[in-house]
């Protein structure tokens, strides 16, 4: 089917053209560097359909769908979404509707001048009096015909902190499939003699900023529909808010879409690593449920309990993966077992308060002490199997970015994160953090509440973090396993320890959550690239971070406090943070 969506772009710039009105049209191409999300139903249903898509094919599948399940609207799970509904058969785009409520929502949040003239250019409803805006939006298609495609949410709140059951994946729809950046051609045009050529151009320039800032569709906050201008665009945030840019490397076992044979790394795995962690620190400092309402109010919630709706968080989280092949935006090893490669920036924005001195401090530890996505709790490793098969398994995350060098001024990239071979600073951040959490939330604050709480919590009082030696060198040359002679060799201390049978397999230490029950580890292992102050052939170490919950450190039989009591008696093993165990020796 001739696909013909954006000629009509082109047909009435050229009316214009000829009207002698050229000044009155403004149309650019803006990329979406992801997917954009369509509607909020987790099924295809008219939510999805009118605001993101028009028909361009039947709905009734042809590859044996159940009668029960054909329907648009019917209920289904996500197994047989990816079988039936993997693609619809839909052309995406942008209302322009869409585009204008951003418009209004970015002018409303700069205020002052530029508000009062959104509100006289885009119109404004008192009550029953109505002033019309004075600049018409059109709906942006794709260059090039784009399907609305099966995505996945897959909250993991409750499984990775509280050790509860595994959640179920829940299907939503979205503009692109992941793989392809999409370029979109995006107009306005101002009703003659009702403006000028200067506010037209006023507000595309609105338009730019809004798109830019904010991006398009729905769970934008969590990286979807990022979208940049093509023109070069110094962004004006909103006022009090700051943007924090990582640029990433991250070696991974391989993380999954909505099918896991699908590799692919998506903005939601960066988004529920900083929510779990985000919630481990609060629960350290204040009782259950103030803690996940400050995560609420920091990160949004679905469906909030006390009034059945949502909640829009404050922080804003974006994903830009960099292409590190012809078509692929990960790498694969040149060897086996095979593990993947992603590189790319991650955005940070918020409160600039909140950024600084809560989000930011958070984000350091976690770094510290493990990874992101599949196998985050695992350096990569290689790991037998019992058919004696060899396979990749956990992840290495490194975050850098730039600081400002105090005598030149001049930018340059360090690695962010907390270095185990200076441990005063584990502390010393730690304390700063608190200190802010009592400036915002002093009321909320109960340091002792969830002590007892069989969940993950990040505080001195219920976790612990040691640095142990080895291994001798880093196992990982870019995309390829380094040179060694065994696979223990590309494990350290800590990994030998947690894969002592007395602990491997066990929920309450190492975790069993292949076996599909709610038993994932208690325990975080990250290797750094640092040398051992004590071991010289140690040039690499293991950061071991061990979450009680509610089991005391001198516990005689527990297996958690058996493990700190192991993790101490290492020969190099050195506390960083938290807990101590009682008579290492």
């Amino acid at each position: 089917m001739l696909y013909t969506a954006p000629k009509l772009i082109e047909l009435l710039e050229k009316q214009h053209q000829n009207r002698g009105k050229a000044d009155l049209f403004k149309q650019g191409i803006f990329t979406i560097q992801w997917r954009a999300k369509c509607g909020s139903h987790p099924h295809p249903d008219l939510e999805t359909m009118i605001p993101a898509s028009e028909p361009c094919g039947t709905w009734t599948p042809n590859n044996g769908c159940p009668r029960n399940i054909a329907r648009p609207e019917a209920k289904r799970n996500v197994g047989e979404n990816y079988q039936y509904f993997r693609e619809l058969p839909y052309r995406g785009y942008l209302p322009a509707s869409s585009i204008r409520g951003l418009v209004r929502a970015w002018a409303t949040k700069q205020g002052g001048e530029i508000k009062s003239e959104m509100e006289r250019l885009l119109g404004k409803q008192e009550d029953d009096t109505i002033n019309a805006g004075k600049i018409e939006f059109l709906d942006a298609y794709p260059e090039k015909e784009t399907k609305v495609t099966l995505d996945i949410v897959n909250p993991q709140q409750d499984f990775q902190v509280y050790h509860n059951g595994q959640s179920t994946p829940l299907s939503f729809y979205t503009l692109g499939n992941g793989n392809n950046k999409i370029r979109v051609k995006v107009a306005i045009r101002g009703i003659e003699g009702k403006v000028t050529s200067e506010e037209v151009a006023q507000v595309w320039k609105w338009v730019e900023q809004a798109l830019s800032l904010y991006g398009v569709g729905s769970r934008t906050a969590s990286g979807y529909g990022a979208i940049q201008a093509n023109s070069k665009l110094k962004l004006r945030s909103q006022p009090n808010h700051k943007t924090k840019t990582f640029t990433f490397s991250l070696y991974s076992q391989g993380c999954g879409g909505a099918s896991v044979k699908d590799i692919q790394l998506r903005p939601s795995h960066w988004r529920g690593w900083l929510r779990s962690w985000v919630l481990r620190f609060l629960l350290g400092v204040m009782s259950r449920q103030d803690a996940e309402r400050t995560i609420g109010e920091l990160m949004g919630t679905i469906n909030a309990e006390n009034d059945n709706s949502s909640q829009m968080g404050c922080l804003r989280l974006e994903m830009n993966l960099q292409k590190l092949g012809k078509k692929e935006w990960y790498l694969e090893s040149d060897d086996s077992p095979d593990f993947y490669l992603w590189k790319g920036n991650l955005k940070l924005t918020a409160p600039t308060n909140i950024l600084n001195k809560i989000i930011l401090p958070i984000v350091k530890f976690a770094v510290s002490v493990g990874g992101v996505g599949r196998g985050w709790r695992r350096p990569l490793h290689i790991f037998t199997m019992n058919n004696g098969r060899e396979s990749a398994r956990g992840c290495h995350l490194i975050l850098h970015h730039k600081v400002k060098d105090k005598t030149t001024e001049e930018l340059k990239t360090k690695l962010f994160g907390l270095f185990p071979n200076q441990p005063q600073t584990w502390q010393t951040t730690y304390d700063n953090w608190l200190n802010s959490v009592r400036e915002i939330w002093g009321s909320r604050i109960r340091l002792n509440a969830n002590n007892n709480s069989q969940a993950e919590v990040f505080s001195p009082h219920t976790c612990s973090v040691y640095v142990v030696p080895y291994p001798k060198e880093d196992p990982l040359d870019n995309n390829t396993w380094g040179d060694f002679d065994y696979v223990e060799d590309t494990r350290g201390e800590g990994m030998d320890l947690i894969y002592q049978p007395t602990y491997k397999r066990k929920q309450d230490v190492g975790g069993n959550a292949g076996s599909g029950g709610a038993y994932c580890s208690w325990v975080s292992i990250k290797r750094v690239n640092a040398h051992h102050p004590e071991i010289k052939n140690s040039f690499c170490q293991e950061v071991v971070c061990i979450f009680m919950g509610g089991i005391p450190v001198n516990h005689p039989n527990h297996l958690r406090a058996r493990f700190l009591r192991d993790l101490a008696r290492i020969n190099g093993s050195r506390n960083l943070f938290g807990l101590i165990a009682p008579n290492p020796q």
